[in-house]
């Protein structure tokens, strides 16, 4: 896992190493040339936009860091305004990373270019836990992780961070409020200490502190994007014996 400041090398444009998927990129697999060029194209695309989601995570930091300090924070128009770009910049561009890295995965495993959504993902996890679909083209020894991770995503009483991006039963993501309905809420509280916060709205009913929820939801999607990146890995390894 990368932070985000390692993220945003200087020198991303130029040195392919620091490419996200960079150990990825050349493939032994036998793939045919279109599935070959979408998985491709997926994985440089969900670079881009893991490196626009960080780009979003240090700009809200860095006015976090500024205004956050003290009982009162002074939450002025211009700060409110990048607070909200940078905020919803970031849940857009992480839900854009997600969707691009499956359909990576998808095209390199199953071989096939149909998969453009984490959704869709989700439903076929879901198939083979309830035994409806026993065929998957999901490397065997990673179906536990992907079913754990959508096991607690079904979980309609605690917000996860995946809720934030993908949404649930009961409720849309954030990413869905903001291309589909309004603005994320951000705001300003007191909390229990006697400091000044900043929060997000989380769902109708619900709020979180803004930086340690963007924190949670940064780490999280990484770990799923990197296995996506483990399972190629091992994949070619064996390819390339």
């Amino acid at each position: 896992m990368k932070s985000p400041e390692e993220i945003l090398s200087e020198l991303f444009f130029c040195d392919p190493s620091s490419h996200y998927f960079a150990e990825c990129l050349q493939v032994t697999k036998p793939l045919e040339a279109k599935v070959l060029g979408v998985y491709s194209q997926r994985l440089d695309a969900c670079d881009m936009k893991i490196r626009f989601a960080a780009k979003s995570f240090l700009e809200n930091e860095k006015i976090i860091r500024e205004l956050q300090h003290g009982e009162f924070i002074y939450f002025d128009d211009q700060s409110r305004l990048s607070m909200n770009f940078y905020t919803e910049s970031f849940v857009i561009f992480l839900r854009a990373a997600l969707d691009l890295s499956i359909s990576a995965y998808h095209a390199y495993f199953n071989e096939e270019t149909n998969m453009d959504s984490f959704n869709k993902f989700i439903k076929q996890v879901s198939k083979i836990e309830e035994k409806e679909d026993q065929s998957t083209w999901i490397p065997a020894n990673s179906l536990s992780f992907w079913s754990n991770l959508f096991q607690d995503f079904a979980l309609e009483e605690d917000y996860m961070w995946l809720h934030a991006l993908v949404g649930r039963g009961k409720g849309r993501s954030l990413r869905d409020i903001v291309i589909h309905r309004q603005n994320v809420c951000i705001n300003t509280c007191i909390d229990d200490n006697d400091h000044g916060r900043f929060v997000i709205g989380l769902t109708k009913d619900s709020m979180g502190y803004v930086m340690p929820w963007l924190e949670h939801i940064f780490e999280s999607s990484q770990k799923v994007i990197g296995k996506v990146k483990e399972d190629i890995l091992a994949s070619e390894e064996k390819f390339k014996k």
